[in-house]
């Protein structure tokens, strides 16, 4: 008797394996995705985000360039026994740029193309940088160097 194996599966990706455990769905599994295995995030760091209220695509949209880098900066400077998470610049940048390019898109009335964002997650981060000068000169807002 001659028995077909099926064959065999790939290994599950070590985000597939988290997003799973956390029974994470829809935006949520997205973003989840997009911070572990696009970006690097750390386990934990993701976790803090969650735990701060952003856990979904959804959530990113119309987030402050400023009040993102003031709270990641806020918990970087915490101590870990008091709920601190580092979060270094290059991580803060790229958290700045899918919010403002999900807030772009939603704003134009367009889907969250993430194949888009990933093709030019690094042009995001300009923009963000640049939406955020221009919006600081025009409320009056001075840039310090």
């Amino acid at each position: 008797m001659n028995i077909q194996l099926p064959p065999a599966q790939p290994p599950l990706q070590q985000w597939v394996i988290e997003a799973n455990t956390l029974n994470l769905q829809g935006e949520h599994r997205l973003l989840y995705e997009l911070l572990r295995n696009f970006h690097n995030f750390n386990r934990e760091q993701c976790a803090k985000l969650r735990d701060e209220g952003y856990s979904s695509l959804s959530d990113l949209v119309n987030w402050k360039y400023k009040d993102i880098r003031s709270l990641l900066e806020n918990l970087s400077n915490r101590p870990t026994t008091r709920g601190g998470q580092q979060f270094g610049d290059r991580r803060i940048k790229e958290l700045q740029a899918l919010s403002w390019y999900l807030t772009d898109r939603y704003r134009r009335g367009l889907s969250f193309d993430l194949d888009l964002y990933r093709q030019e997650a690094t042009a995001y981060i300009s923009f963000a940088e640049i939406d955020s000068e221009i919006k600081g000169r025009s409320s009056g807002q001075t840039r310090k160097i």
